[in-house]
């Protein structure tokens, strides 16, 4: 299999709810999904959209994009950083208000520490 066709497969086997860090809503009904070594865009009808947004891994994080707390890696001040084995670095800056919420919803996972447990 050449790297086309990995490409390609990794495209058409993506599943937003599992392979996504966070995504972004758009005009047009427009989505775009940022993961570990790609970005997607995708439309998505607004049903499918109020679907995903409202499922229990994705926190709102600002007025159009939307954290997926299951891939979220560490947590630095106010910044969300995103990571597999795979993956480059990703990070997002939050309000403190946001970022209360998305550590409610966190799972709680044996390897991750928050700033507060490395003290």
């Amino acid at each position: 299999m050449n790297q086309t066709d990995k490409v390609m497969n990794e495209y058409q086997n993506f599943d937003p709810v599992t392979d996504a860090f966070f995504f972004k809503t758009g005009s047009q009904e427009q989505v775009i999904f940022h993961g570990r070594n790609y970005i997607i865009k995708k439309r998505l009808s607004a049903a499918e959209q109020t679907s995903m947004k409202s499922l229990p891994n994705f926190v709102r994080a600002a007025s159009n994009l939307y954290v997926n707390v299951n891939k979220i890696t560490n947590i630095d001040g106010n910044t969300l950083h995103f990571r597999d084995e795979f993956a480059y670095p990703r990070t997002i800056t939050v309000s403190k208000r946001t970022l209360e919420q998305i550590k409610r919803r966190m799972p709680r996972t044996p390897g991750f520490l928050s700033p507060e447990q490395m003290i």
